[in-house]
């Protein structure tokens, strides 16, 4: 389930926000990918709880929330960058009428577009690996 919500969220939103051209479309989008986010939350606060001996716990979840935290400024960080000096100076060299212009436009946040393209597709394929391991399966019996 874990897995699932997350594949789900990071595919959905990330794809929405890349291709959609409208502030309701993107509303939409972030609506999709933050929805199943709750339900994650909360397999995964089962999971920590009855899996991880009750003396560990709070050490788990200090770690957890560490790593989850302080990634989001870094993520916030990497993101204006590779938008400003990667992203939409790679956008603004394409020709008129080639495959990227044609997906994202040549206006400006069009960088920002194919940004959350390849955040969409890392973040799916980084989901798969962990859908795919039987010892993650193990864990809910």
């Amino acid at each position: 389930m874990i897995c699932n919500c997350l594949l789900f969220s990071m595919s959905t939103e990330n794809f929405i926000l890349a291709f959609g051209k409208s502030t309701p479309i993107w509303c939409f989008g972030a609506i999709l990918g933050w929805i199943f986010i709750p339900v994650m939350n909360a397999n995964m606060d089962v999971l920590f709880r009855t899996k991880i001996p009750i003396e560990m716990q709070g050490r788990v979840y200090s770690a957890r929330n560490t790593l989850q935290f302080f990634t989001i400024p870094l993520g916030y960080l990497c993101g204006g960058v590779l938008v400003d000096r990667v992203f939409e100076p790679f956008m603004a060299g394409q020709p008129a009428g080639s495959l990227w212009t044609a997906l994202f436009g040549t206006e400006k946040g069009s960088g920002a577009a194919l940004l959350f393209l390849v955040i969409g597709i890392l973040g799916a394929l980084s989901c798969l690996p962990f859908r795919a391991d039987r010892n993650i399966w193990k864990l809910e019996k």
